[in-house]
């Protein structure tokens, strides 16, 4: 059995890599601060080189998947040392031993890099362009990994959601604190002019497992189906749950005023991905669907 390591594994994906890894692999994870029980868990600091080299070196891996990154949108853009250690440096570290020990290295990347000014969908033809510096720390991580000459799978992804334990590593997923909110009978605001592809962890974790059983490398969009405004995936989180969507209202990017400017609409084409695993991706609602019944 091929053994599996998890960069990450406290996290809302990385949770779920662990858990639903373990009927095909020899999975091994690691944490930063939010400690794991078990044989198979490290602590690992992967801004410190040395440590991420003893680690792996220890667990020797087949597979290693990277879902470690610094995703606070608007911290990275006031803070851009410390969005660079973590999201470049901290990829060059682990990338750079799965590239020693031959390993296949998966990468997670973020919808992001690209700008949001495209009228149609962005398939991985496009140049990417980010507009603020988080995306601009992904890029950069992802060039550094196409030039090591590696095996390697990036998935661009974005607006992560799905069953998790409470202690993660991560502020809550958007569904779910929307939906502890409602139920509170609170009202909340959510902006209407940013668009993305919401993307269940389970969904992504079957096109990640897919993509490594037919052996296939290079960049790749996985994501939802479905491209909507966050306002509109609150309404629909609204309906599925059966809350009073009503308490939602709508709040314009301007507004905001958000340090990090965002793209427009993010669009991705995941139909590269699809032809590769043989999977359709989740609509929106299916989605959903399976986030209640889990919960």
């Amino acid at each position: 059995m091929e053994r599996l390591l998890i960069i990450g594994g406290s996290g809302l994906l990385g949770q779920r890599l662990v858990e639903l890894g373990k009927e095909n692999f020899d999975v091994f994870s690691t944490y930063k601060e939010h400690a794991l029980r078990g044989e198979n868990c490290f602590q690992l600091d992967v801004t410190n080189r040395a440590n991420v080299i003893k680690t792996v070196q220890k667990i020797k891996p087949d597979i290693i998947i990277d879902t470690h990154y610094l995703s606070n949108v608007d911290y990275c853009e006031t803070h851009p040392e410390d969005a660079w250690s973590i999201n470049v440096d901290g990829t060059k570290n682990v990338a750079g031993i799965a590239r020693t020990l031959s390993c296949k290295y998966v990468f997670i990347s973020s919808d992001y890099v690209y700008d949001g000014d495209k009228t149609t969908s962005y398939s991985e033809k496009d140049k990417p362009h980010p507009v603020n510096y988080y995306g601009k720390t992904k890029l950069i991580a992802e060039k550094i990994i196409e030039a090591l000459d590696m095996d390697f799978i990036i998935a661009r992804t974005a607006v992560m959601f799905g069953p998790h334990k409470g202690d993660i590593n991560r502020k809550m997923p958007f569904p779910t604190w929307l939906v502890q909110e409602l139920k509170q009978n609170k009202e909340v605001t959510v902006v209407v002019d940013q668009y993305n592809n919401p993307t269940h962890t389970d969904s992504l974790v079957e096109f990640l497992f897919a993509l490594l059983n037919k052996d296939r490398g290079g960049v790749f969009n996985v994501t939802g189906r479905d491209n909507l405004s966050r306002y509109d995936f609150a309404v629909k989180i609204a309906d599925v749950f059966g809350l009073n969507k009503n308490l939602i209202k709508p709040i314009t990017t301007p507004e905001l005023n958000q340090p990090a400017r965002r793209p427009k609409k993010l669009a991705l084409d995941i139909s590269k991905v699809e032809r590769a695993t043989n999977i359709t991706g989740l609509s929106i609602d299916d989605a959903l669907k399976r986030l209640r019944g889990v919960k």
